[in-house]
């Protein structure tokens, strides 16, 4: 698994060529739009991302317990907001 954080200046490069790169070699690459406030889930084969907008779910082959993320509590924190997410 690979993520990478989009910039306006390399979103085509994220999106397209090291998507192509990294789709050979890992299961899933997550683009995180911190404008959208979205994560964008490729995974291997994929011809469109599943977009997540709430909570990012990922499973790791060794983990007992998956990883979850709430996306709008993570966001309003990274950005410093009080949210009526944050409780």
């Amino acid at each position: 698994m690979a993520a990478e954080v989009l910039s306006p200046s390399s979103g085509r490069h994220d999106r397209v060529t090291k998507r192509q790169l990294y789709s050979r070699h890992l299961h899933e690459y997550w683009i995180v739009d911190l404008d959208a406030r979205i994560i964008e889930r490729w995974r291997r084969d994929a011809e469109q991302p599943e977009v997540i907008i709430s909570t990012l779910e990922w499973q790791p082959a060794a983990a007992a317990e998956p990883f979850r993320l709430d996306l709008p509590k993570y966001f309003a924190a990274l950005f410093g907001e009080r949210s009526h997410f944050l409780s």
